[in-house]
């Protein structure tokens, strides 16, 4: 035996040693929690490092005099890996570039805030603000569309004159101009209608979100008045987002996403959560990209089986019951701006927005493919029970409407457009066109209630008398 080896009996102490230390360690891994030598649950990145450092002591107290050969093998085995890995990773990173562009985009905006996993899946894509939860992110600013350091929709000719006329408008994301330019939403048609009224400064404000209901859009217009935001007229346009809480959550007066915050809040989100280790390696490579863009751009698949779907109907609430509690929560909301109207001086407009289930819009062949419903995006649309509690709401509302043009419901407003107006599965969303109308429609409110008259003095001279409702659309 050579005078640099070590004898047969000593390597047979060292092989018990090692194999006994290694097999202590990783059951310190695995026990640890219950020893409370761990302070989350399941395995800490700790506790995974203290276990492989166990196997592989293990294993080399197993392998022996072989051990070194087996080390050698094992490295080059994995550096081959960790190279065809690299190289793999820079492929898709290129493909993605190429078929998909536009999301490797948002994927760096996100990775500069922070966080792009949990960003990946909020309730909106918006930011926090506190009262109202969330505001539209500035970052998605495009082309076509301007959104405010603050998170409110650009109107485009809004006078930023302190003496201007001055109108707040609140909604969720039609009212927003989901799918439309700056230039083509609701405000900003009504915007060039109401300066085509007056001969003074007009600046009209887009306080719409994505996703808000009008508990959130009163608590919208409290902000504004705190700072001191006061405006000649302040309009409502909802709906929808009020219903659809309801259908979702069974509950009424919350907002979009309520579970999701909740869990948030309480600690009981999946974010909170330490995911595995290679699972969130996998979830910030570029393959994970590669692999999300070719499927959200693959056909879309069959229908989406509406029984697995927890609503309302599946939590056993009455159906009529639940859209009267939405309707009277809606107008108790209405009666709150109202009295802010008269302490604060200002007049207010209600409207309900019209939707491509209620009502008697001759559809296109496009509308009524949207009309089915059912993708993987919208898929409550295909939920009947979602469009009764929607006739059911719109019915009460109409019904509880007080004798006054101050309430309005828009739900037939396009039974005489054959054109085509919707634009998506939301059933909302509408295109310049159904925008243009809504507008018109809502400046004939604005002259039937002689808003104009009794809050201006300096009107057009062709106004100077009573208003003629139908003088708008001239």
């Amino acid at each position: 035996m050579s005078g640099n080896r070590l004898s047969d009996g000593t390597v047979r102490i060292l092989r018990i040693a090692v194999i006994s230390i290694g097999a202590l360690l990783l059951l310190a891994a695995l026990i640890a929690n219950i020893l409370g030598l761990s302070t989350s649950s399941g395995l800490s990145r700790n506790q995974i490092a203290c276990g492989a450092v166990g196997l592989l002591l293990i294993g080399a107290g197993i392998l022996g005099r072989r051990f070194p050969g087996f080390y050698r093998s094992t490295a080059v085995m994995l550096l081959n890996i960790i190279v065809a890995v690299v190289l793999l990773d820079f492929l898709c990173l290129m493909l993605v570039k190429v078929i998909d562009p536009e999301r490797f985009e948002r994927r760096a905006r996100k990775l500069e805030d922070g966080h792009a996993d949990v960003l990946e899946n909020t309730t909106v894509q918006g930011m926090y603000i506190p009262y109202v939860v969330w505001r539209t992110n500035p970052v998605v600013r495009s082309n076509i569309l301007t959104i405010s350091e603050d998170g409110y929709r650009l109107v485009p000719g809004a006078s930023e004159d302190l003496d201007a006329f001055r109108v707040f408008l609140f909604g969720g994301s039609t009212l927003w101009g989901y799918g439309v330019s700056d230039s083509s939403t609701i405000c900003s048609y009504l915007q060039d209608g109401l300066v085509a009224l007056l001969d003074k400064p007009v600046a009209v404000s887009n306080f719409a979100q994505p996703g808000f209901a009008s508990t959130q859009e009163v608590i919208e217009l409290l902000l504004q008045l705190r700072d001191g935001n006061i405006p000649e007229i302040v309009i409502f346009f909802d709906g929808v987002n009020d219903v659809w809480n309801a259908y979702a959550s069974g509950q009424v007066g919350g907002h979009h996403g309520q579970e999701q915050v909740a869990a948030r809040v309480e600690g009981r989100s999946e974010e909170f959560e330490i995911p595995p280790i290679f699972e969130q390696m996998l979830k910030h490579s570029n393959l994970w990209l590669l692999v999300t863009s070719l499927h959200d751009n693959a056909p879309e698949g069959g229908d989406v089986d509406v029984e697995d779907l927890v609503t309302y109907n599946t939590m056993g609430l009455d159906r009529d019951s639940l859209a009267a509690v939405v309707v009277a929560t809606y107008l108790r909301n209405c009666a709150v701006v109202e009295a802010l109207a008269e302490s604060y001086g200002f007049e207010c407009l209600f409207v309900w927005q019209p939707c491509i289930w209620i009502g008697a819009k001759p559809l296109t062949p496009d509308e009524e493919v949207l009309a089915l419903g059912g993708t993987e995006y919208r898929f409550n649309s295909e939920d009947q029970a979602y469009r009764e509690l929607l006739a059911s709401a719109y019915e009460r509302y109409e019904a509880s409407l007080p004798d006054t043009v101050q309430y309005s419901s828009f739900a037939h407003v396009f039974d005489q457009t054959s054109e085509g107006i919707f634009t998506d599965i939301s059933g909302v969303h509408l295109n310049p066109m159904g925008n243009e109308i809504i507008a018109t429609e809502i400046q004939n409110r604005i002259v039937e209630r002689d808003i104009l008259l009794e809050m201006m003095t300096d009107l057009a001279p062709e106004f100077s008398g009573q208003p003629d409702s139908t003088a708008l659309s001239n």
